[in-house]
């Protein structure tokens, strides 16, 4: 039996196939390169190798585009024509990989986990299961998952500093901050271009405020986590985001223009992150000129096909079209999610519990009805991971909670929130810039 090269089974592949595995593989690892390209190259040279076929749609899949659900669902019917020599690992891969495809992530996370309790060195189900623990919010798993994988893993085994980046991750989104940045600072040290774990650092530093610190890191580490990786827009968006808290927000819109969003985006991922950096922008009064009608447009041109299919993209679509008053593409991502809501399916509830609570608060906000805004949003803000998305992510909830309390004149209200991030963000100039604004309105009205 052929073995990749930390000992996982895998069937039908030869020497030369498994190299080019194991290649796409550290490549999906680090955000580097085509790894579809790569293992298409293994698939030519071994069509019966199940786990290469696995490998393509499962990455396709955590893409969270409908549009490339075909192909996902077609790399999976390869990997089942060779089902009868499949192995116990490869039966479960196809096993989750049916229930992603058909929209039951829970389940589908459950099965990656039992396929790790046999093969806890199956780097590739490790990653899966982690992307679809970030998909469906699940903090607790995007550490636990890798925690209950981790001792069987150390510097001997390829890989180990992928899965510390990924650990990493999960110990920040489960506020342990210390032990994520020590994780992630161990990744790097094996392994300088590892974008997941640069990542997983400044997610720390954001989420402490430590926002000097955040650009000095992002900066230093430029040359590693930059050039050729695909992740890159979303470390150049929070190095955006370090800027924009400091108020320098000209080259916040530099590095919009330069590297979240210099083109149409290829995927719906960047896509992401270039309209949620513009949303905080016009809730600083920034002047985002004609950026957000690009992303609108972006967003339009896959009207056809991706509304409806996962809330957290359906929130930054009506984002884009609320930004640019497109109200017929605004209802008609509504109706989709309306739509969704009533299904069976994993995004049903995400989009019944978070996401069009989240959209209708921001078509409201958009609308200058600050009270409804609210009404909608304030619910749940502390639910939201419920669809998805990571606690930076998510901050524009509240961002838009307190620009809407005080815009509509709710003192209080935003006082009561901005008081959350000045404990948590002591060294952060946006939480005193919004607290500012709020004791400014209520001096002119102790004035009036």
């Amino acid at each position: 039996m052929k073995t990749d090269i930390r000992g996982v089974p895998v069937t039908g592949a030869d020497s030369l196939s498994l190299l080019r595995y194991e290649t796409a593989l550290n490549q999906f690892h680090g955000y580097v390169g085509d790894p579809i390209a790569t293992i298409d190259q293994a698939i030519a040279a071994s069509p019966g190798f199940i786990a290469a076929h696995l490998f393509k749609s499962l990455v396709l899949f955590t893409t969270s585009e409908r549009k490339l659900l075909p192909l996902a669902v077609a790399s999976l019917e390869d990997a089942k024509r060779h089902a009868a020599r499949a192995n116990l690992r490869e039966r479960g891969l196809i096993a989750a990989t049916e229930q992603l495809v058909g929209g039951d992530w829970h389940r589908a996370s459950q099965t990656l986990d039992r396929v790790l309790t046999e093969f806890p060195r199956d780097a590739f189900t490790v990653q899966i299961g982690h992307l679809m623990d970030f998909f469906r919010g699940d903090a607790l798993n995007l550490r636990n998952r890798i925690s209950r994988v981790l001792p069987e893993w150390d510097a001997s085994v390829p890989g180990y500093s992928y899965v510390l980046g990924m650990h990493a991750f999960g110990l920040e989104e489960m506020n342990q901050y210390a032990d994520a940045e020590a994780a992630a600072r161990k990744a790097l040290a094996m392994q300088p271009r590892d974008g997941w774990a640069v990542h997983a650092a400044v997610h720390v530093m954001e989420m402490q405020g430590r926002i000097d610190e955040g650009i000095e890191f992002l900066l230093s580490r430029e040359p590693d986590w930059a050039p050729d990786n695909g992740f890159a827009f979303h470390n150049f968006w929070h190095l955006a985001l370090f800027h924009m808290d400091t108020g320098r927000y000209d080259r916040a819109l530099a590095l919009w223009d330069a590297s979240v969003h210099p083109e149409p985006a290829a995927y719906v991922l960047s896509l992401i992150d270039a309209t949620a950096m513009l949303w905080r922008l016009r809730l600083e009064g920034v002047d985002v000129g004609n950026r957000f009608e690009a992303v609108a447009d972006d967003w339009q041109a896959r009207l056809n096909e991706e509304p409806g299919y996962y809330a957290f993209n359906d929130v930054h679509a009506i984002m884009a079209f609320v930004a640019t008053g497109r109200d017929a593409e605004v209802a008609r991502v509504l109706m989709a999610m309306r739509e969704a809501a009533a299904d069976g399916n994993v995004n049903a509830a995400m989009t019944r519990e978070v996401g069009l609570p989240v959209a209708e608060g921001l078509v409201a906000f958009g609308r200058g009805r600050y009270a409804d805004a609210i009404n909608a949003i304030e619910p749940v803000r502390d639910i939201a991971n419920r669809f998805g998305g990571s606690h930076a992510q998510r901050d524009l909830l509240t961002l838009t909670l307190i620009e809407a309390a005080l815009r509509g004149g709710d003192r209080m209200r935003a006082r009561h929130y901005i008081a959350e991030r000045l404990v948590h963000k002591p060294g952060s100039a946006w939480g005193p810039r919004l607290a500012a604004r709020a004791d400014a309105m209520t001096k002119l009205s102790n004035a009036a």
